[in-house]
């Protein structure tokens, strides 16, 4: 047996190597804060915001905790025993709104004066997002039902039940029920929240429209599947009265604001396949006389936008491997690109950032730069505080570096990718990482998102992140390129990135292994039954047969919309063309990608002699994202990849 199927790795010479790593990337930074993610800026641009994470060790759950950043220097907001995260700063004020999570109870709005931190008239439910009125004299939340759907790409599961026992069982009727999301406000000194959305109806996003409207993506369905089918619409303050502004067809609907009057709402439209993954075009409906109009961006998929008080519309985006940041005068129909690189990004799913009328804020990053937040100013992004500590260092030290690169597909459309280079002289063993989605797209992130890639390549091998049909940063007729054709011309750009770094003497073409999550899981189990070259392949929550999956999944919308009423390429089905070893992981909370789909695979390839193993993670769902279950999953993928690759050397240790 091989380490990576044992049924317990802990003090195995694999889990004591992988956890070597993770020591030596997140040991250093012990007790402080570290990981900065989701900035904010204050009305004057000179007080930054971001919510940060403090690790004790790599078993206990991190906390996390608010750092604040002025003239007289830092500070940390914190509670004991509690997480608080998300800050908000009113936009025109001295007012900081957070998020206070303290389990059992379920998340809630809170408010900050000074270093107190004040939690704000309980609501029954996980609060999920807070915004400020424009006048900065209410705040809106938006709040789910206890035991809510997660988004597949918030790493599905339920969110919390509160103080529900741990036996109460989850019960459906006649259709599958995700849990409603409500929007209720609060004007500043009153006892109690008033519910502004009404009943029957379910916001997945908001931002207000002025003083007295909000505007909204919603459905009239709870369930996680019913978001591929929202519209744009207002919301009264007043009565809850609810107007249509746009449908979009076959398209989703995402990122709603509006400018700080309401006259104008901005919403991104695009082909898509997950809720919180968002990236298109933007579409500026005028409230009042209901004009609609696309806006010229430039090529630019819009992930993220906000208006800021001189009435520009400030966006984020990605094209093709670059992040971009500009700002579109409506009155003018002008766009400025503020910035734009390829080794340096921001954001987390997508690129992202704060703004105010004094700036703008953005964490800033890349595979070789740690995260670090920063103010964007005419020269690009300008440090204002830096989390880098030692053991970034340390593993930075041998950990290769990114490199971009393009290459024809069969039929001749160009496609994009990056690629960890491992130091040494090549060729080397390589991991295709397929990302998932398929409507997403790699960027350089540090350590690309993931920080056993890091690992890999400390291990001497290459990763080779590409970015074929489906992915965002290329326009909507790219991303919906995939649509119907899963599997499919996608399979060709993966093989053909392939054949570009064997050519470029990157990659060793006896020493190929294919990884993936999600819809990169589905083509990490589909992309061998198209091709031997493949020695080693890891599924992770992957998608192996469709017709049974509509049944299972909590998204069939999701799939519904993929598929395009045509029949799906299933793994399982496939089995009898597939003789690559096959290490199968999945999650046993996971409701878009139920463990059952992997199992039946692992059970199929282990009938017909194919070399196989299978894992669940009891307490994880969509991804293993919590600590000792990523050193496990780390290990196990290492050892897999290094019993059937025999990579060079061995990481550290």
């Amino acid at each position: 047996m091989i380490d990576a199927v044992r049924p317990d790795l802990r003090g195995t010479a694999l889990w004591d190597r992988v956890e070597r790593h993770f020591l030596e990337l997140h040991g250093p930074g012990f007790g402080r804060a570290g990981e900065p993610t989701d900035p904010a800026i204050d009305h004057t641009g000179t007080v930054l915001a971001c919510t940060v994470v403090v690790r004790s060790d790599l078993q206990s759950a991190p906390r996390q905790q608010v750092l604040v950043v002025d003239g007289d220097g830092e500070r940390v907001l914190s509670l004991p025993d509690a997480s608080v995260r998300a800050p908000r700063f009113a936009p025109n004020s001295e007012g900081l709104a957070v998020v206070v999570d303290a389990a059992p109870k379920l998340p809630q709005p809170a408010l900050v004066h000074g270093d107190e931190i004040t939690l704000l008239p309980a609501l029954a439910g996980t609060t999920e997002q807070v915004w400020w009125s424009p006048d900065g004299a209410a705040l809106m939340a938006l709040v789910a039902d206890p035991g809510a759907d997660a988004a597949g790409a918030q790493g599905s599961g339920r969110t919390g039940r509160g103080d529900a026992p741990d036996w109460l069982p989850v019960v459906m009727a006649e259709t599958p029920v995700g849990g409603w999301r409500r929007l209720w406000w609060l004007r500043i000194g009153d006892a109690q929240w008033q519910q502004l959305s009404p009943e029957g109806l379910t916001c997945w996003e908001a931002a207000w429209a002025g003083p007295d409207h909000v505007v909204a993506v919603a459905s009239d369905r709870p369930e996680e599947a019913a978001w591929f089918s929202a519209r744009l619409v207002e919301i009264s303050v007043a009565d809850s009265a609810v107007r249509t502004l746009s449908e979009h067809g076959d398209l989703c609907v995402g990122l709603p604001v509006a400018s700080v009057d309401g006259r104008l709402v901005a919403s991104v439209a695009a082909t898509c396949s997950d809720r919180t993954v968002v990236a298109g075009d933007v579409t500026i409906v005028d409230r009042q006389s209901g004009e609609r109009r696309e806006i010229d961006l430039r090529g630019v998929d819009v992930t993220w936008q906000a208006f800021r008080a001189s009435g520009e519309l400030v966006v984020a985006g990605q094209r093709g491997l670059d992040t971009v940041i500009g700002t579109f005068d409506p009155a003018t129909d002008t766009f400025v690109e503020r910035w734009s690189s390829t080794e340096l990004t921001c954001g987390q799913r997508y690129p992202e950032l704060a703004v105010s009328a004094g700036g703008i804020a953005l964490v800033v990053e890349g595979y070789r730069h740690p995260p670090e937040l920063a103010r964007l100013d005419l020269e690009g992004p300008k440090l204002v505080t830096s989390l880098r500590h030692a053991g970034h260092d340390a593993v930075l030290a041998d950990a290769g570096h990114v490199e971009a690169l393009t290459w024809p597909s069969v039929d001749g459309t160009t496609i994009e990718g990056l690629v960890v280079v491992p130091d040494g002289p090549g060729p080397h063993p390589t991991i295709t990482y397929i990302h998932g989605g398929p409507v997403w797209a790699w960027r350089s992130r540090w350590s690309m998102g993931y920080a056993y890639t890091l690992l890999f390549a400390r291990a001497g091998y290459a990763v080779f992140h590409p970015n074929p049909r489906g992915s965002s940063g290329r326009g909507d007729a790219f991303r919906a390129a995939v649509l119907g054709d899963l599997g499919g011309a996608e399979v060709d750009d993966v093989i053909t990135g392939n054949d570009a770094l064997i050519d470029a003497g990157i990659a060793d073409p006896d020493r190929l292994g294919v990884f993936g999550g999600s819809h990169g899981g589905f083509m990490a189990a589909w992309i061998i039954a198209a091709t031997d070259r493949f020695r080693a392949s890891v599924p992770y929550c992957p998608v192996t047969e469709w017709s049974f999956m509509r049944y299972t999944t909590n998204d069939m919308a999701a799939q519904d919309h993929l598929l395009a009423g045509r029949p799906g390429r299933d793994p399982l089905g496939a089995v009898d063309r597939i003789t690559t070893p096959t290490l199968v992981v999945t999650g046993s909370r996971d409701l878009i990608t139920p463990a059952s789909q992997g199992l039946a695979f692992h059970r199929a390839l282990a009938e017909r002699g194919v070399p196989t193993g299978y894992v669940e993670y009891p307490l994880e769902g969509h991804g293993v994202r919590s600590f000792p279950g990523q050193i496990d999953f780390t290990a196990r993928v290492l050892g897999w990849f290094q019993h059937h690759l025999a990579a060079s050397h061995l990481p550290p240790g």
